[in-house]
């Protein structure tokens, strides 16, 4: 079995018993949509335009209203840089008796796990004006259990060979300049580490629908480290271009030069939003480092069919070659997502699965996984995120402490600040 970010497997000991949107913004990836406030009578304009008007207002978190009226408060506020975070915690219950393996993040049985404390420091770029911007993001996980999955090969990655359970992470950084009118409405120059392109899910807390993962999402790329070119052709097209060190993987030797990109279909007033997005590199498990270099191809369709309901697909297909004892193999799946805004403060989310893992060689278990899950994004106000859920994964092959099935739910609390 090849880890889920190609890290070394850490070992599971005993522990002390201790979502595609702005963070600023009400829960995309939870099924929010927008309202339609017309009534029929005249008044649907004006009331769309005081719509438009309130959610340009961001929610700020406790940690801005307290720099509000410093002076460091207002330097940042004059340069447009927020800062917030969140702590992100769960306990999952689960039919299996130790670990939930290969699911990953939430692994463990029947435990309280202490995810994410986030801290984040964000310049946003505003591409619709016609100026050279310069921005960038710093995210870090401070500490948290989620390191072990995200950290990158050569980086930090000295906590997993000394065993620790929670442990830190500077998940991105990067820097950004903005040329307007290069290529089109303009390109964004990126270089540093940052969230891959590939898939729908994503590492943040607040920026996925669920604590528990896919498996098209455990078992490809979480980072890429290198350089960035993103250009918005017009309003409709855009595409990207990179060169990086893999997947997961820092300034190390364990890492290969990689080519990013992808293209994405996003018409302002359409429904329906399309990317393209492929991994190429020499695609050669490198033995000497005991690292996992592939390729892969990525399609994400997000389809909103009323302003409550939106639909996702999440396909992926990756290979590798040169692995020992197996020769090439070849992992692939598609996630379903059906997400629904019940209320203004409440979301409805559900994700079915199919993953085949040839080989084995990422999963542990050679075969086909299905997994669903269900889940609900209760927030009552608007610092406190409440989110239950329930899930059942399936494989032939006995892959869940030599289980076909897996049951797991539990509820995740994430407190924004």
């Amino acid at each position: 079995m090849i880890p889920a970010q190609n890290q070394p497997t850490p070992t599971p000991t005993p522990m002390p018993t201790p979502a595609p949107m702005p963070p600023a913004a009400a829960p995309a990836a939870n099924g929010n949509g927008e309202k339609k406030n017309g009534n029929g009578n005249g008044d649907e304009k004006k009331e769309d335009e005081e719509k438009k008007e309130e959610e340009k207002k961001e929610t700020k978190y406790l940690l801005e209203k307290l720099l509000e009226g410093t002076t460091f408060g207002q330097i940042l506020s004059d340069h447009g840089i927020k800062v917030y975070g969140w702590s992100a915690m769960n306990y999952t219950g689960s039919s299996a008796n130790k670990f939930n393996t290969p699911i990953t993040f939430n692994d463990r049985a029947n435990f309280y796990q202490f995810n994410q404390n986030w801290f984040e420091v964000y310049k946003a770029i505003d591409t619709s004006k016609d100026e050279v911007q310069f921005g960038g993001k710093l995210s870090m996980i401070v500490p948290g259990y989620d390191y072990k999955y995200t950290i990158a090969r050569g980086f930090w990655d000295n906590q997993l060979k000394e065993g620790h359970q929670y442990g830190y992470d500077l998940v991105y950084h990067y820097g950004e300049v903005f040329l307007p009118g290069l290529g089109g409405q303009g390109t964004t120059f990126r270089g540093g580490r940052w969230a891959t392109g590939i898939g729908y899910e994503q590492i943040d807390a607040v920026n996925t629908p669920f604590v528990t993962k896919s498996y098209v999402f455990q078992y490809d790329p979480f980072t890429h480290t290198g350089g960035q070119a993103t250009t918005q052709i017009n309003d409709d097209w855009s595409v990207y271009n990179g060169l990086v060190t893999g997947a997961d993987v820092y300034f190390n030797k364990a890492g290969t030069l990689t080519y990013v990109g992808g293209v994405k279909y996003a018409p302002k007033e359409g429904k329906t939003t399309v990317g393209l997005n492929v991994m190429v590199n020499n695609n050669k498990f490198n033995t000497s480092e005991a690292f996992a270099n592939y390729n892969c191809y990525n399609a994400t369709i997000v389809h909103k069919f009323t302003d409550k309901f939106t639909y996702v697909l999440d396909a992926t297909w990756s290979h590798m070659r040169d692995v020992p004892g197996v020769g090439v193999t070849h992992w692939y799946g598609a996630a379903n997502y059906f997400l629904y805004e019940v209320e203004k403060n409440l979301f409805s989310n559900f994700r079915w699965e199919l993953f085949k893992d040839t080989d084995g060689v990422r999963t542990g278990t050679a075969g086909t996984y299905f997994e669903a899950t269900y889940g609900l994004t209760w927030i009552p106000v608007d610092a406190v995120w409440i989110r239950p859920f329930s899930r059942f994964d399936h494989n032939t092959n006995g892959a869940f402490e030599g289980k076909n099935n897996l049951y797991t739910g539990g509820v995740e609390l994430i407190l924004r600040w």
